[in-house]
Parts: C-alpha cells; structure tokens; sequence
C-alpha cells in the first residue's frame, strides 16, 4: 500500500494512562474537540493506540464505502457475551446470517402491529401520574421502553410468564450491559441482578417457545417472527438462537428510545413554542387514545421533534475493527487498528449542522428544503451491514411515547434545575431529570400557547 502522511496524535495524553481521563471525566466535550486535529486522529488508551474518525466521510468510509476492511469490534462482543451471541455483538458471516433472518421482524408492514403495544405501555407507566408529581423522567422512559418491548414480543396469552420474566429481567439486563461495557472479562462472572435474572427468563422464554410451536399459530408477534424466520436456503433460527435474541432485543431496544424520549420531554418543557406546535398537531390529529399506526404516520412535526432529539442527543460511541491493512482517508492503517466514531460529536459540529446547540426540528422540515446532510454525518443509528435493525420501530416508539403522553400532559422542568448531558453505557441522557406533571384539559389544550 502506497506511503501516506502519520495521522496526527492528540496532545495531552498522560504518563500510563493516555488519554483515559479526558473520556472518563469529559467524554462528550473531549470527543468533539478531536475534530480541529484532523479528520483521523489517534488517541491512547493507556499505551494503546485508538484511532477517532472526527469527519463524516472518514466515518462513511469506514462504515459503508470500505465496511469489508472493518468488522465489529471485539470489545462490544465481550461486553455482551454475558447475553449470549445476540445480533448487535455478532461480527461478519454470522451477523449477515443472523440479520437477514430478523429483518423480517422490522419491515414496515410488521411495524404498525407494534404501535398498540407502544401505547399501552406509555398508558400503563403513566397511569398512576397524578397532577403536581415530580416524575424522574429518564426511569419511566426506561419503564415504558421494557414494557414496549415485552409486549411486542409476546402478543399471546401464552407468552404471559416470559413477558412478566424478561419485564423483571429487562432493568437488570440493561444495567448489565452498562456495567459489562466497562469490565466484560470481568462481568459474566459477578453475581450482579443481570446475571442472576437471566436464567429464569431463558427457561421462561424457552417454555413460550414450546407453547407456541405447540399453538401452532402466528400470533403477530415479534417472537412469531423470529420462529418462522428463514434464510434463502430454508435454515431457520435454533430455539436457543431464538432465546438468545430475545433476549439481545431486551439489551438493543431499550435504552435508546427511553434516552431520546427523555430528551424530547426535556426539550419541550424548555421550548414552549415547540411544545404548543407539538399539542396543535396532537389535538388535529389525537382525537382519541390510544393512537392508531395512521395517526402515528400523520404526526409529521413531532415526528422532526423526534429527529432532532435524536440528531442532538444520540450515541456518543461506535467502534470498528480494521480486518487487514486498509487506508482511511489519506491515512494507512494497519491491520488490527481499533477506530471509533462519535455521533454525538459529528451531529453536533457546526460545519455540517448549523448552530447545532439550538433545539430546531425545522431543520428537519422537507418543506422548508431541510433535512439534507452531508453523507456521513448522520450515524444516529450507525451505517452500513452494522446499521441499527429497528431504527424505524425506535423512531416510531419515540413518537408514540410522547404521543400519548403530550395528550394528556405538559411537563414542566424544576425550578432552578440545569440539566446536564451524562454518558451511560453507549447513550447520552439527561442527568437527574425531573420534571412537573401538568394535567393538559380541554380548557389547557385551547391555551396551550399561554
């Protein structure tokens, strides 16, 4: 491979450690000051080189143009291998098998069989919701997003006990994960609630599986799919692939939404013009709850709030692996490279999203000739054979959360309360949010602006 210029090393890396400290204490405002050392920098992890893609078309590259020189990171297995082989820790031939036979779980046509399950769950958590109440609103998006998730998978009476054991399960799992990301050696052996929930649900899952084949009928569920799924030489998903699964979608399908829906809450309570826009199209179009998959689809503005909060507050971290000597860019990387990329840093650079600190879901406006980016600098949801799965079943989540919520309620933020942007895991929440529940009646909703 041809000669190429040495990548440019971040200054301030320390004795031992490198550059740890500055991810440890400031992840987020040290990801986004890589950009003004150039488009492909190294940092150290202790001695360890770590490569950060800081440019959308270094990203893209690494992600789609040149995704066969790049795997999935061997860390992000190891963190999840207390799970089990599930499709957002599989690499390679086995992740291509695994996604071409979920993909059918998420086609659009599946997609609005799970709004209702969306709904009720919004319903569920927030019924005991009382006039006045300070809600911790990132624990309740978490609550809805376990509850989303379980009755999406377990449409039948028959699936009541795995759904009521992945439901206890679901919280411990995920607090896992985050723990797991940090120590995965480690991890699989402690006897966290993680660990200690997943063999009940497994043996729960296990007997919904039996009582389905059973049954014998397609139940529209997530977990009908995933029995009936088949490659393009017929092989079908082993019963302990299914679990696994079902259990990878109980990791994958629950922090990303509770985040966003987190965040657009925040937002409305901080932007009331945002927020009437938000109640106007919701009172056009809401004239009855729960809300229907057409009514979802309709709610264009909210469905920008939703992109917005999704463009301002997504992921913080992506990792790749280089499979073989491979150029980036105008640099050379040598074969075993480790690469991230940062979401969060890309969709909040001014160069490709003007004043990327405002809340503005015009942006987003199709009318108003917005929502081109330039290629790469949206990786929400990553890109290429690694993309998120369900993005439109997160997306349609997310809408419907805030659907059934803003309906009935207006969510006031706490006096004096500054939220701050906290990493966890993979995602960026809102630290400590809470907020005031107010009760939006008929006489509300016509002053909705007031």
């Amino acid at each position: 491979m041809s000669s190429s210029p040495p990548i440019p090393v971040v200054p301030g890396a320390w004795p031992v450690v490198g550059h740890v400290p500055q991810l440890v204490l400031r992840p987020l405002a040290f990801l986004k000051s890589l950009a003004g050392h150039g488009d492909l920098v190294e940092i150290r992890l202790g001695r360890k080189p770590l490569y950060v893609a800081t440019h959308p078309e270094v990203a893209r590259s690494m992600l789609v143009t040149n995704a066969h020189d790049f795997s999935r990171s061997s860390r992000t297995a190891k963190s999840l291998r207390f799970v089990g082989p599930i499709l957002v820790a599989t690499r390679d031939e086995p992740h291509l098998r695994q996604r071409r036979l979920m993909q059918p779980t998420f086609h659009r046509a599946r997609l609005d069989s799970y709004v209702s399950s969306m709904a009720a769950a919004t319903e569920e958590v927030t019924a005991p919701w009382s006039p006045g109440d300070a809600v911790a609103v990132a624990p309740a998006m978490t609550d809805i997003a376990v509850l989303t998730m379980t009755k999406s998978l377990f449409f039948s009476e028959l699936g009541t006990d795995a759904e009521a054991a992945l439901r206890k399960a679901g919280h411990a799992i995920l607090a896992g994960a985050r723990i797991a990301s940090l120590a995965p050696n480690l991890y699989r052996w402690l006897p966290t609630p993680g660990n200690r929930s997943l063999p009940a649900a497994r043996k729960a899952i296990h007997h919904t599986i039996d009582a389905y084949r059973a049954d014998g009928r397609d139940h529209g569920d997530m977990l009908s799919m995933l029995m009936r799924a088949q490659d393009s030489a017929g092989r079908t998903l082993s019963d302990d692939e299914i679990c696994t699964e079902v259990l990878g979608l109980a990791v994958a399908g629950i922090g990303g939404p509770a985040a966003t829906a987190s965040w657009v809450l925040c937002e409305l309570g901080r932007n009331p013009d945002i927020e009437r826009r938000v109640h106007e199209e919701l009172d056009t179009f809401v004239t009855d709850l729960p809300p229907t998959p057409q009514v979802i689809a309709q709610l264009t503005y909210t469905h920008q709030v939703v992109k917005e909060a999704l463009r301002k507050y997504p992921g913080w971290v992506g990792m790749r692996c280089a499979v073989r000597e491979t150029r980036l860019g105008e640099y050379t990387l040598p074969e075993g490279a480790e690469v991230i990329y940062s979401a969060y840093a890309l969709q909040n650079d001014p160069r490709w999203y003007p004043g990327p600190e405002r809340f503005d879901p015009d942006r987003w406006d199709s009318k108003q000739g917005g929502g081109k980016v330039s290629k790469g600098a949206w990786v929400t949801f990553s890109a290429g054979v690694y993309k998120c799965i369900g993005d439109a079943f997160a997306i349609t989540e997310t809408v419907t959360i805030i659907a059934v919520i803003a309906s009935r309620w207006r969510l006031r933020p706490l006096p004096g309360h500054n939220v701050r942007e906290v990493t966890e895991a993979t995602h960026v929440l809102p630290h400590k949010l809470r907020m005031i529940v107010q009760p939006r009646t008929a006489q509300k909703r016509q002053n909705a602006a007031v």
